[in-house]
């Protein structure tokens, strides 16, 4: 009974062992490099992201980042067209909060310029940094850029489809 007792306290207590191994801290001075860790890494996937897309290393993701471009700049020349015709007419969902309720074409630039950076440089680390091997990470990648893309398309739609009758002044438009 004893050697059984005996064997059984070594193999229960063996891989037990191992977790009480001492792990030194960390300096309080690391966490300053944190900082300074992601901002590089952010700056290099920028700079990876401008590498691929002027020669089209990668067509997929470049065919995408055009097609959003090209999106993004007809929602706002549809946009700046319908403010020019109508002096009623205001800026209405998430856009709003970014650019005004009557933006001009500088905003536009901006916003559709941060907005489409941030998105590819997103959609360029997910397809070159993702678990390659699962089913699923094929198409993740492409999300953010269509999600982008299918909104500025629906409001292409939406500002090429507005009917705008207006009296003499420009006053009441319906």
């Amino acid at each position: 009974m004893g050697r059984s007792v005996l064997l059984a306290m070594t193999i229960l207590i063996a891989p037990n062992v191992h977790a009480q191994d001492f792990v030194s801290s960390q300096p309080a001075g690391k966490q300053g490099k944190l900082f300074t860790a992601i901002s590089s890494g952010l700056a290099i996937e920028t700079q990876a992201t401008a590498q691929e897309l002027l020669p089209f290393r990668d067509p997929k993701w470049s065919a995408l980042t055009i097609v959003q471009i090209a999106a993004a700049t007809a929602d706002a020349e549809t946009s700046l067209h319908n403010f020019n015709h109508c002096a009623t007419c205001l800026e209405i969902g998430v856009s709003k909060l970014v650019v005004g309720q009557r933006p001009e074409a500088h905003k536009y630039a901006i916003a559709g310029l941060i907005e489409i950076s941030v998105e590819a440089v997103a959609s360029h680390y997910l397809r070159n940094h993702g678990p390659i091997r699962k089913w699923y990470w094929r198409y993740v990648w492409a999300l953010p850029q269509s999600i982008s893309l299918c909104g500025h398309t629906r409001a292409d739609f939406h500002n090429i489809g507005v009917k705008m009758r207006c009296d003499n002044m420009c006053l009441n438009c319906y």
